[in-house]
């Protein structure tokens, strides 16, 4: 017995079947309608939903099928220029889809870019990303990085990196903010600066090298606070001690030096260290005491502030004069007395010879020979 040949619509059923899934229910919809019609499916018919698969499948160039037809049939050129409905209502839908797509990532890039302040040419890029390499709104926020717009935008991210990757890759270092919070910090820096008086510092380029040497935001106030203001607020005294540890810098290079110069934590304690030892030297020279550069960086590294020199000076410059004329008129010379009354003073180290002094002076007169004995070492807070 002859195998049933399939009818037109079965046909049709299983050439629609080889179309993309998203295809199918939409032309097999159209051939059971066209079953169903009056006269069922005619060979223009036949030919015209064929045609329409086979294009599809086979490209533009397809030619008309011929299945059902009569031998030798040839589709007419208005037949093979058909397209069906179901593939114009699909192409419509799809190219509807694909504009909706295209606004919805240009709005996306848009905004993404207005919110972490991207230049322009990001868009399109961006819209790239999510049209055709199918990144979503959260992963692309990712995937920018790598984009030139986005490094420049976010140099600092790019410095922290690289400066610090051996110890990010050892776990000694967190990974580096994410765009919105280096925003915030930006938004910090600039109070700091601003208030500061340094607000032509405050620019991305002196964020990002901030943000790249790991500078927290409480860093660089204390940075400001401990060295600049002290430097920037000084009283004339000061200032002109100040000189010879600072002679060329002016403000604004001085602060950037500090800020964000090379090593600047390395700078920051040790600029912190000459405004402690010029603070010392302007005390001594308040009370006309000729001190050396070693004698004042010895009562630096001893921690000793600007009021506790302005207080210990004071009681050397009191001291010394009738020191020095005892020693004169007892042992005939008074080299070293202010070394001994300094040492007094400032390290809780009580003269003997000083002492031997006061001594003979009692001896050869009776009474108070007119000078005390009270240190900074001694007297009510302790010792350095």
């Amino acid at each position: 017995m002859a195998e049933k040949k399939p009818s037109r619509q079965e046909y049709l059923v299983s050439q629609a079947k080889l179309l993309p899934k998203e295809q199918q229910a939409a032309a097999i919809k159209q051939i059971n309608a066209a079953a169903k019609a009056p006269g069922g499916i005619t060979t223009t018919k036949l030919n015209e939903l064929n045609l329409g698969i086979e294009r599809v499948l086979y490209g533009a160039d397809a030619r008309g099928g011929t299945a059902g037809a009569k031998p030798g049939y040839e589709p007419r050129k208005e037949e093979k220029d058909v397209v069906p409905d179901w593939l114009l209502q699909w192409e419509a839908a799809q190219a509807a889809q694909a504009e909706n797509t295209r606004v919805s990532a240009k709005a996306v890039a848009k905004t993404l870019a207005k919110n972490l302040g991207l230049k322009e040419s990001i868009v399109d890029k961006i819209s790239d990303l999510i049209i055709n390499q199918g990144y979503t709104e959260e992963s692309v926020q990712v995937a920018i990085r790598d984009l030139p717009e986005f490094k420049e935008r976010f140099a600092g991210i790019d410095k922290y990196n690289k400066t610090f990757a051996a110890e990010i890759a050892a776990g000694k270092k967190a990974q580096a903010v994410d765009p919105y919070s280096y925003i915030q910090l930006e938004k910090d820096y600039q109070e700091i600066l601003t208030r500061s008086g340094l607000g032509d510092m405050a620019n991305q380029g002196t964020y990002a090298e901030l943000i790249g040497g790991d500078v927290s935001v409480d860093e660089t106030k204390a940075r400001i606070v401990n060295v600049y203001d002290k430097i920037n607020n000084a009283d004339p005294l000061l200032k002109d001690v100040l000189k010879t540890y600072f002679p060329t810098l002016d403000n604004t290079d001085f602060a950037k030096a500090l800020l964000t110069g090379k090593n600047p934590e390395d700078m920051a304690n040790q600029l912190q260290r000459k405004v402690q030892r010029a603070e010392i030297g302007s005390e001594a020279r308040r009370f006309n005491i000729q001190t050396g550069e070693q004698s004042i960086n010895e009562l630096e590294a001893l921690g000793i502030t600007r009021e506790q020199a302005r207080l210990g000076y004071s009681n050397i410059s009191r001291d010394l004069s009738s020191t020095e004329k005892l020693a004169q008129i007892y042992e005939g010379t008074s080299a070293g007395i202010q070394e001994e009354l300094t040492s007094e003073q400032f390290k809780g180290l009580q003269s003997q010879r000083r002492k031997k002094l006061t001594e003979q002076e009692k001896a050869t007169f009776g009474g108070s020979a007119g000078t005390s004995t009270v240190s900074l070492g001694t007297a009510g807070t302790g010792s350095f």
